[in-house]
């Protein structure tokens, strides 16, 4: 089974009114200001999916800063799975500054997405204060047995539209606030694994697993083979950031290394498969 663990879709109307939503969403401005930035819907996804042999794919949100649009985008991203039920797992966003916080998790569950995420924590949460500001969140995200995706940053290295500043040392935080919460950090952890060598970082990782979202812009191939031997390779998980690239690309990287045949099949699925307890082969 091949599974794509980080991917983005919009509801058609987004597409159509992108201009007026980079006005209303400081997340959204960011990210698809850029008119080449792309954008894309549930079946621009699944022809994609066809055309690269992919089994399942995540589809997730951003990290909204408006109300309205975090739930559009969340009841689009839940009516898209429920229409390809085989094919899609459905992650929601919340707005971190509410009071409305923890029931917006609680909604999240009620209409079937799996986990929450991604989450860009730049304007989501450190304008109104660090990790500790979300710590009834993280609670309710574990009450209801979903998972939590974060997007993370690099300390270092080039700029690029929705970087952030969500860094590792930060991250060494959220790690300490999750405790026992299935925890996805995107972008292969800002780097994180890397501090993995230190005992006290690397005891933190119990319940934490690394995509590989957009790893060719950001990282030399041969960091599939380092972060393996840093953390496992069952701790890792093949992700595009479509429509940012093709999975293809990701696939390309993992097949070519040095990984052994079984680390390369954990990486592509299984991980995955046992991370979103999918029954199909």
């Amino acid at each position: 089974m091949i599974i794509d663990s980080h991917t983005h879709i919009f509801p058609p109307d987004f597409l159509r009114n992108r201009q007026s939503l980079l006005n209303i969403d400081k997340t959204f401005n960011e990210l698809y200001s850029d008119s080449r930035s792309k954008l894309a819907t549930a079946e621009d996804l699944i022809e994609s999916m066809d055309e690269n042999k992919i089994d399942v794919s995540v589809v997730m949100g951003i990290g909204w800063t408006n109300f309205q649009l975090s739930e559009k985008s969340n009841q689009y991203i839940a009516e898209s799975c429920q229409k390809y039920p085989d094919r899609l797992i459905g992650f929601g966003s919340i707005d971190l500054s509410s009071t409305n916080a923890v029931n917006q998790v609680s909604y999240c569950s009620d209409i079937g997405l799996k986990g929450i995420g991604e989450l860009h924590l730049d304007h989501q949460l450190f304008r109104i204060g660090g990790y500790e500001v979300i710590d009834t969140v993280i609670q309710a995200i574990k009450a209801k047995g979903l998972i939590l995706s974060i997007h993370c940053s690099e300390p270092v290295g080039h700029l690029y539209p929705g970087k952030g500043s969500n860094t590792p040392e930060k991250i060494e935080t959220l790690l300490k606030l999750s405790e026992g919460v299935k925890l996805i950090l995107a972008h292969w952890g800002g780097g994180i694994p890397f501090y993995g060598l230190m005992p006290e970082i690397g005891k933190l990782f119990e319940s934490v697993f690394f995509d590989t979202a957009a790893s060719p812009f950001l990282y030399d191939r041969k960091i599939f083979e380092i972060v393996s031997s840093l953390v496992g390779s069952d701790r890792i998980l093949a992700a595009s950031d479509y429509p940012l690239l093709e999975f293809s690309r990701i696939k390309n990287d993992i097949e070519v290394s040095n990984l052994s045949n079984k680390d390369k099949k954990l990486l592509l699925g299984d991980n995955a498969k046992n991370l979103f307890n999918l029954s199909c082969d």
